[in-house]
């Protein structure tokens, strides 16, 4: 297995994810476009049943993005660890939010665990495992 610094296109998928952290860290949602396939098909297992699951096309999930994001005042996501796989179009990270809901004022802070899959430096599938638990926040 090689590493990111030696397998370029590993690393390219690492850069892809890092800006799709860095986008939501910094309130660029529109910059997630360019990130993502145009077939991508997005899974949230414990997502709110109102939700469709999963979410197929850059455009379905451009637009569930931009309802959720607008849920909250800030957004800021920490990655924690990415763990590379054998298959470099492949990684699985942990990472965490801390955020503020804009209509109550309360934290919301979760943990998740993403599990993608890229097809020419975007992301094609993104299975993403969050406590629902946290989502109490937002009432």
């Amino acid at each position: 297995m090689s590493d990111t610094a030696t397998d370029p296109r590993r690393a390219a998928n690492r850069a892809t994810f890092d800006a799709i952290m860095d986008a939501i860290t910094s309130g660029a949602y529109g910059d997630l476009e360019s990130l993502v396939a145009e077939d991508l098909v997005f899974e949230l297992p414990y997502g709110p049943s109102f939700m469709p699951n999963p979410v197929v096309g850059r455009d379905a999930w451009m637009a569930m993005s931009t309802q959720t994001f607008a849920m909250f005042s800030s957004f800021v996501q920490h990655v924690d660890e990415v763990y590379d796989l054998v298959d470099p179009d492949m990684l699985i990270a942990e990472y965490h939010s801390d955020a503020v809901v804009t209509h109550n004022g309360n934290d919301y802070r979760n943990h998740y665990i993403g599990v993608l899959t890229f097809r020419d430096g975007l992301v094609c599938g993104w299975r993403e495992f969050h406590n629902p638990d946290a989502t109490k926040a937002l009432t």
